[in-house]
């Protein structure tokens, strides 16, 4: 036999493997210099765009589109008395929207579904942005245009000028609320010309009239008498305690702006209180709710008297939104205007000082006088003398208990019936509809194309 050779089986052939060599990084070339094309000119990139025509934004049977305008959101009688009247607009149905700078109040407005357009009318100093005004025209006009707004309602005087001038070029009504004497003859007159003017008191319309302005719809403030009531004792405590004041001391409280004549009215309380501590109320505390331009004067102030007294006695809560809360801490307010109406809803003694006068201890007899003149801040002209008002304080924080009852109990009977909201709102739309009628739907439509 012959012997084979054997063979080992071949193996499948495999792509020889390289050698692992280090790569190389390439070196980043330097980018291309592209040139970009010329920046245009300032005047080209502010060219003006044409609005587009409005839209129907409402049916022939739908409400009215209301556009409230005040120069800030701040916390003050006038924006209170805008955001309540929106408030009760809502609720009827209405459309309301709100123009005006970013402020406190800015908040509540929106927590209403009211949608809020921030537009800086005033400086931080509370003076008119005159170098914004032509804009902030324009702006108003693209929101009415935009919004479909039917009436325009104004209450201060730099936004009321801008507001008018807007309205008034598209030939929207507008109703203006004067909300004090302190408005300036020329611009009163500018503002009646083709403009519904409403009057928040006697004293206020008679002034329009001494003015030469002949018509306006008298108007007053309106309160929910269920947003200012009473609270519980032990809830009075509690918040008592949260503010560092004895259960048993007694409290004044003074509530509004701390600016101007204001101020000075604060100024005048923070001595009678420290007069009367040292005196008949040794325990007396005092509560301060509400800021403005003359507040650090104040603070001043009231940092002297607890240096002398070597106590701090006065409290300073700043601007407020709940002032229920702190109308039920005090014994006694002291206020004017919008403040008075809450402080008698909450049945509690009521000192008014306003603007223009010393009203002093409101009861019954005075009601008459307390509305003609608001409360002494449009009328009168009974100085504010210190002693008066330490003499109207001790009677309210002496008097029984029996006797306090039924002056505040008829206080709070008087406002319910006078000042109603639902009441003052009802009023106010009867004036929309007045001021529409001078501005038929189909001539405002042709305007705002």
């Amino acid at each position: 036999m012959l012997n084979k050779k054997r063979v080992s089986p071949k193996r499948p052939a495999y792509p020889k493997k390289r050698k692992a060599t280090p790569r190389r990084l390439k070196r980043p070339r330097p980018p291309s210099i592209s040139f970009l094309p010329p920046i245009p000119a300032i005047s080209e990139l502010l060219t003006p765009v044409e609005l587009p025509a409005p839209k129907d934004v409402r049916s022939s049977t739908e409400m009215p589109r209301i556009l409230m305008v005040m120069d800030q959101f701040n916390i003050g009688g006038t924006e209170t008395y805008t955001l309540t009247l929106t408030r009760e607009l809502l609720k009827k149905g209405y459309t309301v929207m709100a123009a005006g700078k970013k402020g406190k109040l800015l908040d509540s407005f929106l927590g209403l579904g009211c949608p809020c357009f921030e537009i800086d009318f005033v400086l931080d100093n509370f003076k008119e942005n005159l170098l914004q005004r032509r804009a902030n025209t324009e702006i108003l006009q693209s929101i009415i245009r935009t919004e479909g707004i039917d009436l325009v309602h104004t209450h201060q005087i730099p936004s009321g000028g801008v507001a008018i001038a807007a309205a008034n070029e598209l030939r929207v009504p507008v109703v203006f609320t004067v909300h004090g004497t302190y408005y300036d003859r020329e611009f009163l007159h500018s503002v009646c010309r083709g403009t519904t003017l409403t009057s928040v008191s006697p004293s206020v319309q008679l002034m329009l009239q001494t003015r030469g302005i002949h018509h306006s719809f008298l108007i007053p403030n309106g309160i929910d008498p269920l947003e200012f009531s009473t609270v519980s004792p032990t809830y009075r405590a509690y918040l008592r305690q949260k503010l560092g004041i004895p259960p048993s001391a007694p409290v004044v409280m003074y509530a509004g702006r701390l600016s101007w004549e204001k101020a000075d009215i604060c100024n005048e309380i923070i001595h009678a209180v420290s007069a009367m501590r040292g005196s008949s109320h040794p325990n007396l505390h005092c509560l301060i709710a509400g800021g403005g331009r003359q507040e650090e004067h104040v603070f001043k102030l009231a940092t002297l008297k607890h240096r002398k007294a070597k106590k701090r006695f006065i409290h300073h809560v700043g601007e407020v939104l709940n002032m229920k809360t702190y109308y039920a801490i005090s014994d006694c307010i002291i206020g004017t205007g919008r403040i008075a109406l809450e402080a008698m809803a909450c049945e509690r003694p009521l000192v008014a000082i306003g603007s223009k006068s010393f009203f002093g201890l409101v009861n019954p007899d005075h009601y008459e006088d307390a509305w003609d003149s608001w409360f002494g801040d449009h009328g009168g002209n009974r100085g504010l003398l210190r002693y008066q008002l330490i003499e109207h304080l001790r009677t309210a924080l002496d008097m029984d208990e029996v006797r306090k009852r039924k002056l505040v109990q008829d206080g709070k009977e008087w406002v319910s019936a006078m000042y109603p909201v639902s009441q003052t709102t009802a009023k106010m739309i009867e004036v929309y509809s007045h001021a529409l009628k001078g501005n038929p739907a189909e001539i405002r439509k042709e305007a705002l194309q």
